[in-house]
């Protein structure tokens, strides 16, 4: 708080005492009974001008030291208000209100975490309940001997996409709790790469997409195995919706000396220029998801971009509508 300030809140009091200092003196010199001097009037003057400039500084200083520590509890992460001693009832008024406010700040804030680990445990467990029929009725597709082996595929990839919309609410619920659920460790990305395509094996069969991969077998990154899973997934999910039949999808990897880049093209219908910028916002299903009538969820490429970022990864896309598009995983190089 500036000095100028000091004295704008403080006009009334000081107002009050030159009325008051003015007030005595004035009776002091009319008195006739009791004759000052001009020179010991004068004297007073001073004196209390000099009392009332020191009780000015004292009062600025120790009120400026109390908003200062106020200032720091606002910068401070914990917010944790912790006040210097006031000699005004008001400023202790003031800070038992901020005192109570903050317990209850506390104790809401207490809650809602208890109340959001409760959800995600629910969440959790859900989803691994759910998965056990899922992945029951995928054994028993396998073992029966259907005759049209058309309707064993269209039914496991009816349960493939279930089983993908189970796993987004998954890793939609831990992903606001990250830090207790990823081990970072070496991982090959090749082998990430080909259990993504394993996984949506059957729809690349049926959409006869050739699969090209240039990755070199031996290109390791720091990075946890299961959720960087997850990610390429989300990719390959969704170029293998956008591309036609008889397209294809490849996989490269690059490197310079500040990262690994994993490229995952394909050369669907691609991107509109007005989407591009939105493609990694929430529930953004764009103009490709409208005109195709597919059913997109617009949750795939969010959760990706968020676990990039999570991760210590860089998610990026290039595209040209008509043309295919282009998403790279990029992965900092770390020193020795």
């Amino acid at each position: 708080m500036s000095l100028f300030r000091y004295l704008k809140e403080n006009f009334r009091f000081l107002v009050f005492y030159v009325i008051l200092l003015a007030f005595i003196l004035l009776c002091l010199y009319v008195d006739s009974s009791n004759k000052v001097l001009t020179s010991n009037l004068v004297y007073m003057i001073t004196v209390s001008i000099i009392m009332l400039v020191f009780f000015i500084l004292y009062d600025y200083t120790v009120k400026n030291k109390n908003i200062k520590s106020l200032k720091e509890i606002q910068k401070s992460e914990d917010k944790t208000p912790i006040f210097t001693k006031t000699f005004e009832y008001k400023d202790e008024i003031y800070q038992l209100i901020i005192s109570d406010l903050y317990k209850e700040y506390v104790d809401s804030l207490r809650n809602i975490e208890d109340s959001f680990s409760e959800n995600s445990e629910f969440i959790i467990s859900w989803v691994h309940e759910i998965k056990t029929p899922i992945t029951t009725a995928k054994l028993i597709l396998d073992t029966i001997n259907f005759q049209e082996q058309l309707t064993v595929n269209s039914l496991k990839e009816e349960l493939d996409r279930i089983d993908d919309y189970v796993e987004k609410v998954l890793y939609y619920s831990r992903s606001n709790d990250f830090s207790k659920d990823y081990v970072i460790s070496e991982a090959v990305i090749n082998n990430i790469v080909k259990e993504s395509v394993k996984k949506h094996s059957i729809i690349f069969i049926r959409k006869h997409i050739i699969f090209f991969n240039k990755i070199d077998n031996k290109l390791t990154v720091d990075t946890d195995k299961k959720w960087l899973a997850f990610i390429i997934d989300q990719i390959v999910s969704n170029a293998l919706k956008y591309t036609k039949d008889g397209g294809s999808i490849s996989f490269y990897t690059s490197k310079n000396d500040n990262e690994i880049v994993l490229t995952i093209q394909d050369d669907g219908i691609g991107i509109r220029r007005e989407d591009i910028d939105r493609i990694f916002s929430k529930s953004f299903t764009g103009n490709n998801g409208r005109d195709n009538n597919l059913k997109a969820t617009g949750m795939g490429l969010y959760l990706a971009k968020k676990l990039s970022t999570k991760l210590g990864h860089r998610l990026t896309v290039e595209s040209e509508y008509g043309k295919g598009s282009k998403f790279n995983i990029c992965f900092p190089i770390y020193g020795d």
